[in-house]
């Protein structure tokens, strides 16, 4: 399961919208519950959010990776 939900909700925003962090904090909770649900782990996410580069730059990744890492921790 790679992170795609995050990027169906930004890329179905509208250009003159920026996508809200509800948005964002709900497609990280629905990445790690879907993850979770297939029997992946938090390093199985993170190395599919690091290798893809369709969307974010490297330095967003890695910040979008610590972001899921305290995410997976608190849920």
């Amino acid at each position: 399961m790679s992170p795609s939900s995050l990027k169906t909700v930004l890329e179905s925003s509208s250009p003159d919208k920026s996508v809200s962090e509800a948005h964002i904090a709900t497609a990280i909770i629905h990445v790690i519950e879907t993850a979770r649900s297939q029997g992946q782990s938090l390093d199985d996410v993170i190395t599919e959010l690091m290798a893809d580069d369709a969307l974010l730059d490297r330095k967003s990744r890695h910040l979008l990776g610590d972001i899921l890492t305290q995410a997976w921790n608190t849920l």
